[in-house]
């Protein structure tokens, strides 16, 4: 019986749903940050409460669900705002018309974003709630990128499916039509050739070989004395014909004109590989300083919580921004351009400290006209002037943005090769790269 192939995708409302609460879970700790960091406070009044038992055996912060309705004037505008929260508060709960006053932070530009102060305080909120609040935003967006990811990936497969499967011989049907063992297509009884393919059909009489005229045993699929397919169902046996790599040119033949080899499954496997080291080192970056900043202020007496969680997430977001821009040259097209220019000049840094704790270095520039109309600029510093000795003025390059390297036209005079996976420089008779076992571009 055949196995009933199940549909994966996430339904339509599911997936709203889910995005739904990851948004409003992240809306609510980014809210509190907001609230605790740039947040102003007033007395406002509570209207509404209840306290609920939910636990008798339960920890501390743990035994009651709160509930509270409360309202405030800012600028004589009233403003209300409703909470649901655990705490181990016991008042009693509200009469009719009677009222508490609390204090209450809200956003002086927005001030529908309000909180009780006791909820939105560094002071009030213990260390567990800051770290959760601070991480709460974080897996709740990979877990949103993850699950718009996968209903994408759902989308992708649906026309695939539609496509009809493979024609498959499952049986021969009469003595009228047979069909081709090399591409499956139908032909008739007593045709000698494909008229699809051109394959030889097995005309024969049975027992004797078409090729040879050997006499065969009875059920053999292939000649005994010349290897040659006997049945109809069975294919002749193909030639293998191993795909040797190239030899290393000697004498610079075959190493002018660009290398196809940049679309090679080896090569592209490469690329998705960096990609992904690139994108890992990327989320370690932001995660380093939005976490790290505020534990620091946690621990460190004379830093400032609210500084710190500023500075991180100051810092995480200059990152996101280089990383994200970095990412996206990837996907820029290829393109080719001439060498025009190559200059060194001498420079000098302060390297901080005292007014004349300067440093001097060489910084080397190559300059590149893309057939584009584009100038394209190559900086290196000091010892790392590899593509400033490698290019020359005049050699004609193709940048490949995958990988982020140039690639020279004419090779046939180097006698090193520049690996454009790796940027290892290897001695041109290489084949693959020495470092990274990557084919070299020739």
């Amino acid at each position: 019986m055949a196995k009933k192939k199940t549909n994966k995708n996430i339904p339509l409302p599911i997936l709203i749903l889910i995005c739904t609460v990851l948004l409003f879970a992240m809306y609510l700790s980014l809210s509190t940050l907001a609230l605790a960091i740039w947040g102003d406070s007033v007395m406002g009044t509570v209207d509404s409460y209840d306290s609920r038992l939910d636990d008798t055996d339960a920890g501390q912060n743990r035994s009651r669900t709160v509930s509270k309705g409360y309202w405030f004037l800012v600028n004589g505008k009233e403003y209300r705002g409703y909470v649901i929260y655990s705490s181990d508060e016991a008042w009693p709960s509200l009469t009719e018309g009677e009222t508490r006053s609390e204090r209450i932070r809200y956003l002086s530009f927005l001030p529908y974003v309000n909180k009780p102060a006791m909820l939105c305080e560094f002071s009030e909120m213990g260390e567990v709630a800051i770290i959760y609040h601070i991480l709460a935003p974080i897996g709740s967006l990979l877990l949103l990128l993850l699950v718009i990811r996968t209903a994408r990936r759902g989308k992708k497969k649906k026309p695939a499916a539609r496509k009809p499967a493979a024609f498959q011989i499952i049986e021969q049907r009469s003595d009228t039509y047979m069909f081709c063992p090399n591409c499956g297509n139908k032909i008739t009884k007593g045709m000698a050739f494909c008229s699809s393919c051109g394959t030889k059909i097995q005309t024969n009489a049975p027992g004797v070989c078409t090729a040879c005229g050997a006499t065969l045993p009875e059920g053999a699929e292939f000649c005994i004395g010349c290897g040659k397919a006997i049945n109809l169902a069975t294919p002749e046996p193909m030639e293998s014909h191993p795909v040797a790599t190239p030899a290393p040119p000697q004498n610079g033949a075959g190493l002018v004109g660009f290398s196809d080899r940049y679309n090679c499954p080896e090569i592209l496997a490469a690329a998705q590989k960096n990609k992904k080291f690139s994108i890992g080192c990327m989320w370690i970056l932001i995660f380093v300083p939005l976490i790290g900043f505020p534990i620091a202020g946690l621990l460190m007496d004379d830093f400032p919580f609210g500084e710190s969680i500023i500075i991180g997430m100051g810092i995480a977001l200059v990152m996101l921004v280089f990383n994200l821009l970095a990412l996206r040259r990837t996907k820029q097209p290829m393109w080719e351009g001439v060498v025009v220019n190559k200059y060194s000049k001498e420079k000098s840094e302060h390297r901080g400290g005292e007014d004349d704790n300067y440093r001097t270095y060489t910084e080397y520039t190559t300059i590149i006209n893309t057939d584009a109309g584009k100038k394209k600029t190559i900086v290196e510093k000091d010892s790392g002037r590899h593509m400033y000795d490698y290019l020359s003025v005049g050699d004609r390059v193709r940048f490949h943005p995958k990988f982020g390297t140039y690639e020279k036209y004419d090779k046939s005079k180097d006698r090193i090769i520049y690996c454009n996976v790796c940027s290892m420089m290897n001695p041109i008779q290489n084949d693959r790269c020495k470092r990274c076992n990557n084919l070299l571009f020739k």
